[in-house]
């Protein structure tokens, strides 16, 4: 019953919360327009311009429901449902144009134009809060489904990962459990900067019943990519007998797990190998857009570029550029940019800091990389078209020589500077040893992802390494 009426409540309420920040978006947008003083400065009254707003708001959250805001199910780090808010509102704002049009009301376009603008952000912020504080709001833990990732392995610490970035579902891995004694006490953490939140290796199948009392286990997923189906079969009736509700994860191969779509016609399962294509409208459209952007922010940041150079140069020896030989699309070898953050004499190509400690990195260099400032200098690779804003991260020659298939799969890209794993933040492991952001941006690309990332991006600037 209290799970029910949580499920109304988040149901209802996200709306809710939604429709005033919207509405309140619109207000503050007029406030700006008068500030400004731009335009004809038309002046309005609250009897005009409040119900317009609560009208706009109205339909934008039934936009936002139309492209599936208010589902239930996530994606990974909710970029899904961000980049429909970014949809529903964009559609909802040309509805908004169009009525304003062939309605003849006088609304300031740089109102509009405004409410566009602070609609995306507040309404992205909003998201971006409820998805990184009300998982961990102590309150509603209580509420929250427990479960147990039967097997420890590779597809099991995916399927942590997929969870913990899935907060809406409310689901709470509280531990592993595995039958390989090598495995015991194990830990596995969320992702590079994430290290409070780990799980651990608390039992193997004869500790079920323990652990369900001890936690109050509502469900366990089993994840053992080579479990053969009597096996499965033995577990599952296992599980039953228990009274545990049990889930599974497909035994597919792993290489195949990330190429197929499944559907059901009537009760069968279809699974379908996907062939990645790319569509070449979007491809033109985004090189633009690039192009445009990459050439704007240089002409507006070369006062930090220039800051950022003296502060280099002052600090420690060396050049004030860092190049890198790294693979592009297509197997493409390119140097990429950045600010030096690191002494000169540090091997270019040895392994990563993932800690500000790290005695290679100079103290500008600290300050460089905790703001991400070291990247700027990739706008110049996104000018020459070897990299984009958004895409995976380009990796050395001697890694991306050892690829194997999957791994191939982040070259059929251009690079970017920022993506869905510097968003994860998950680099206590490899690029390449991490391929789920990846391989769901190439499986998902389109215009609207891109945006959702860049403005993810832009909240998270300041998070560092």
């Amino acid at each position: 019953m209290r799970n029910k009426l949580l499920n109304f409540g988040v149901n209802v309420g996200y709306p809710i919360i939604d429709f005033i920040v919207i509405t309140a978006g619109i207000l503050l947008s007029y406030k700006i327009y008068r500030i400004l003083g731009i335009g004809q400065n038309v002046y309005y009254q609250s009897s005009q311009l409040f119900p317009f707003s609560l009208m706009a708001a109205g339909i934008t959250i039934i936009c936002m429901g139309g492209f599936g805001v208010y589902k239930k199910e996530s994606s990974i780090l909710n970029v899904e449902e961000i980049k429909n808010c970014i949809k529903g509102i964009t559609f909802s704002f040309f509805i908004l144009s169009l009525i304003l049009v062939f309605g003849k009301i006088n609304l300031s376009r740089y109102t509009l134009i405004f409410s566009f603008v602070l609609c995306v952000i507040a309404t992205v912020a909003e998201k971006m809060i409820f998805y990184n504080i009300l998982p961990s709001f102590a309150p509603l833990q209580g509420y929250h489904k427990r479960v147990l990732i039967y097997g420890a392995g590779e597809l099991g610490k995916a399927l942590f990962r997929s969870l913990a970035n899935s907060p809406k579902m409310r689901i709470i891995p509280v531990g592993f459990i595995d039958d390989d004694p090598s495995k015991s006490d194990m830990v596995c953490y969320q992702s590079g900067f994430n290290c409070k939140h780990c799980l651990r290796v608390i039992g193997t199948r004869a500790d079920i019943q323990r652990l369900k009392e001890e936690y109050g286990i509502n469900e366990i997923f089993i994840a053992i990519s080579n479990i053969k189906d009597k096996h499965l079969r033995e577990l599952l009736d296992y599980l039953k007998q228990q009274r545990i509700e049990a889930s599974f994860v497909p035994n597919l191969h792993e290489a195949f797990l990330h190429k197929v779509t499944i559907k059901k016609i009537g009760d069968l399962p279809i699974v379908k190998e996907i062939d990645f294509y790319h569509r070449p409208l979007y491809i033109v459209v985004k090189r633009y857009m690039d192009f445009i952007l990459a050439a704007f922010l240089l002409t507006l940041l070369w006062p930090l570029f220039a800051v950022i150079a003296v502060a280099i140069k002052l600090d420690s020896k060396g050049s004030v550029i860092f190049k890198q030989t790294r693979v592009g699309k297509e197997g493409k070898i390119f140097q990429i940019y950045k600010f030096r953050s690191m002494f000169a004499e540090t091997d270019a190509h040895a392994i990563n800091p993932v800690d500000f400690k790290d005695p290679r990195i100079t103290r500008v260099g600290r300050f460089l990389r905790k703001t991400s400032l070291d990247e700027l200098p990739q706008i110049i690779n996104v000018l020459k078209g070897e990299m984009s804003f958004v895409g995976p991260r380009p990796e050395m020659p001697f890694i991306a020589e050892k690829y194997d298939g999957i791994q191939k799969e982040r070259l059929t890209v251009l690079p970017g500077i920022t993506g869905l794993w510097q968003l994860s933040g998950d680099r206590s492991k490899a690029i390449h040893e991490n391929m789920d952001y990846d391989l769901y941006y190439i499986r998902n690309v389109s215009f609207f992802l891109d945006v959702a990332i860049l403005i993810q991006t832009t909240f998270f600037a300041f998070k560092g390494i």
